[in-house]
């Protein structure tokens, strides 16, 4: 084969390889499309501040950061450019099209970035690795991940894609500087974890690049700071950082950056070096490491342990303490031997590769160590961008296990073969990766755990319009649950209705912006109501939507079997022990006396409230007829009704 018609097949080959690696992306897009998906839960409110880019409303910050719970004051994100990557496709489509296809098109963007970028820094043979790292990370997110906005999720490509350019700059490559602040600025201002990270990264690679700039032919340094390179670089900085600035000076209070600045390092309680360790360890050198079925399990989130005054976090599934440094210990020792190998034999880039896994890997247990836990307890996605870590490493240390093979064969008669067949190799798993990323699957973490709600909320959505008439609308956010998916998803559709909302909730106000302050002069307060108390209100509130996960008709047969139930009990054809009223049920006492005196209304709260189904269980209430196969389907609709009420002063639609 002539070197012409080689470099042919090499091109053919490598737009192939980007093309099955971004076919993952594409299908879950696809797919999105045509099952009118649309964004739920926290990414319905992320969503909110995309689309109100460019308006008057538009976000000058990121979003509110969960870190607020640890110090005590409400903060956000530093900026809002990843809502302005974003924001175009929300002004072109409505809130399912534009969320699915904006984030699908900033992933698939990284992806040929990662490509273009590992071609330009190590050749032919780099950009295969990285193309198999970004396939291998696709994976392991599940298709469901490649559109979702959540920043834990939508930043973890982005990330990894700032590992290849840092592994560019530790190799002394001045072109990769300014894209990787850029990237720096997009991860930072969404979200303010990584700068943990960084704060380890950044300084290695300054030094390393400092290192190999000083070794090679270079400009003088005052005419280096003078060039047009340096000048649109800090040009470019500039306008990324302009809206973070405008904010600190001008926004209403103190400023977003004085409040951050002022409570790093806060909160009560911190991660620390063992539990760090621990988590390092599992990611990095323990089965299944950042594999897809560890991605829910190998952080997971935990509650707190011991008293509200000395509170303690233990993960479980974590090896111990001794283990864990024995074997982080090890993998910086071999990777510090990879590095003195591939320098003695001038494999540059594969030396910066090892030296930039160095810094991830201490770096992971320093930041790690010092992230703050909250109130309820640690979150997997505040140490989400230890998984592209993870990829990146092990990425460092198969390289070098192919390459010392391939030396090894070198000399030997079949080395050509063996040689050429590694790309082919590389490619072919590649390939076998994205294939299996391209079905369905979503990781039961962030706002994609709560998929089994949409059902609700599109029946839901419909009933919004009955609001237009009393619009400007206060929604009160004072009785939502904790995480449910619910009042952001509302008031996205209301802003795609272009119904006016407003909160007076402070945390809700950071997220959305002074502009949805309630002045007073709202015509209406809604509100939402979960489980029984969304069946039991009798307050003579506006009834907007009502809805579950089950069907019209399973409804229909769940509420026919409670109301059943419940006039039985009032009649006396359920009886009930009074050996349930010990522990914490003595407080139903009243109401289950009177609804075994005859009252109905009692009844329901027994019913409704799932005391019967709890009680009859345990062999404490008794039915002449048996309802063991009635009370699955009565719950599973008690657990899973959603209620939305108006409060108003116009006539209940």
């Amino acid at each position: 084969m002539t070197d012409e018609a080689a470099a042919v097949q090499r091109a053919w080959t490598r737009h192939v390889v980007l093309a099955v690696a971004l076919l993952p992306i594409v299908a879950a897009v696809v797919r999105a499309l045509m099952h009118h998906w649309f964004p739920i839960g926290d990414n319905a409110l992320l969503y909110v501040r995309v689309a109100d880019v460019l308006t008057e409303n538009h976000p000058w910050l990121g979003s509110w950061t969960s870190a607020s719970l640890s110090v005590g004051e409400n903060m956000n994100n530093p900026g809002p450019v990843y809502a302005d990557l974003v924001a175009p496709f929300a002004k072109l489509f409505s809130p399912g099209p534009g969320a699915a296809i904006g984030v699908g098109v900033v992933n698939i963007l990284t992806i040929v970035a990662i490509s273009t970028a590992a071609r330009r820094i190590g050749g032919w043979v780099l950009q295969q690795w990285a193309l198999l790292a970004a396939a291998a990370l696709a994976w392991s997110m599940g298709s469901e991940m490649l559109i979702d906005i959540w920043q834990a999720h939508a930043l973890l490509l982005p990330f990894l894609l700032l590992m290849v350019l840092l592994l560019g700059v530790t190799d002394g490559k001045t072109w990769c500087i300014p894209w990787s602040l850029a990237v720096i600025s997009v991860l930072v201002q969404t979200h303010i974890s990584f700068a943990y990270i960084l704060a380890t990264l950044c300084p290695v690679t300054a030094v390393s690049y400092a290192l190999a700039w000083r070794a090679r032919p270079h400009r003088p340094l005052r005419g280096a700071l003078r060039s047009r390179v340096v000048i649109w670089t800090g040009l470019g900085m500039f306008a990324l950082w302009s809206q973070t600035i405008y904010e600190q000076f001008f926004g209403p209070g103190n400023g977003n950056l004085s409040r951050l600045a002022g409570n790093t390092g806060g909160g009560d309680l911190q991660v620390g070096s063992a539990t760090a360790l621990g988590i390092t360890a599992r990611l990095f050198a323990l089965p299944p490491w950042w594999f897809r079925s560890g991605f829910s399990t190998s952080a997971p989130n935990t509650t707190l342990t011991g008293t509200p005054e000395a509170p303690k976090l233990e993960l479980p599934g974590l090896p111990g303490a001794e283990l864990s440094a024995v074997l982080v210990l090890a993998m910086v020792a071999g990777l510090i031997a990879l590095v003195v190998h591939h320098r003695r034999r001038d494999a540059h880039v594969l030396a910066a590769a090892c030296i930039l896994s160095v810094a991830a890997v201490v770096g992971s247990v320093l930041s790690v160590s010092q992230l703050t836990v909250g109130r309820v307890g640690f979150s997997s996605h505040h140490v989400r961008f230890l998984w592209p870590l993870a990829v990146f490493v092990h990425l460092a240390l198969a390289w070098s296990l192919v390459d010392r093979m391939l030396r090894g064969v070198r000399n030997r008669r079949p080395s050509q073969r063996t040689i050429r067949a590694v790309p082919w190799a590389l490619g072919a798993t590649t390939v076998l990766i994205s294939v299996a990323a391209v079905p369905y699957f979503a990781q039961p973490q962030g706002p994609v755990a709560f998929y089994s709600s949409m059902p609700i909320l599109r029946r839901v959505m419909p009933e919004l319009e009955k609001l237009r008439d009393v619009q400007p609308v206060l929604y009160d956010v004072s009785q939502v649950r904790i995480f449910e998916p619910f009042s952001s998803t509302v008031m996205m559709h209301l802003q795609e209705l272009d119904i006016e909302f407003r909160v007076t909730d402070e945390v809700m106000i950071r997220q959305l912006g002074e502009g949805r302050r309630a002045d007073g002069s709202e015509r209406s307060r809604i509100f939402q109501l979960q489980g029984a108390p969304a069946l039991l209100n009798n307050n003579g509130f506006c009834l907007i939507a009502l809805a579950s996960e089950l069907s019209p008709d399973e409804e229909g047969v769940a509420i026919e079997y409670a109301d059943q139930m419940a006039q039985e009990l009032a009649d006396g054809v359920i009886t009930i022990d009074d050996t349930v009223l010990r522990g914490d049920d003595a407080a139903i006492e009243p109401v289950m006396r009177a609804a075994i005196a005859g009252d109905y209304s009692a009844a329901q709260h027994i019913v409704y409230e799932g005391y019967l189904s709890r009680w009859y269980a345990s062999g404490e209430a008794f039915s002449e007829r048996d309802l063991s196969a009635q009370f699955p389907l009565v719950d599973y609709y008690m657990n899973t009704v959603y209620g939305l009420f108006s409060d108003q002063s116009a006539p209940c639609p």
